[in-house]
């Protein structure tokens, strides 16, 4: 993660959502990290997990991600 700036294109309240999200932007060729701020399984929906991905792809993680809101 170092090595490339990542930044944040969603946040989510549970794993299962920030997988169809992973699932969709790796689809388009799109790395994808998570960041929560808790752990998931001690406090599941407590706090959002945020979905990262590398700067040079925020436009076409954007596109992705409203071609599939509302599915």
């Amino acid at each position: 993660m170092q090595d490339k700036p990542w930044v944040e294109v969603c946040q989510v309240a549970t794993e299962v959502e920030a997988q169809l999200v992973r699932s969709v932007l790796e689809s388009y060729g799109i790395e994808v990290l998570f960041r929560a701020s808790l752990p998931g399984s001690v406090y599941p929906g407590l706090a959002p997990i945020k979905v990262l991905v590398p700067k040079k792809d925020l436009d076409l993680a954007e596109t992705a991600l409203k071609t599939t809101e509302g599915l």
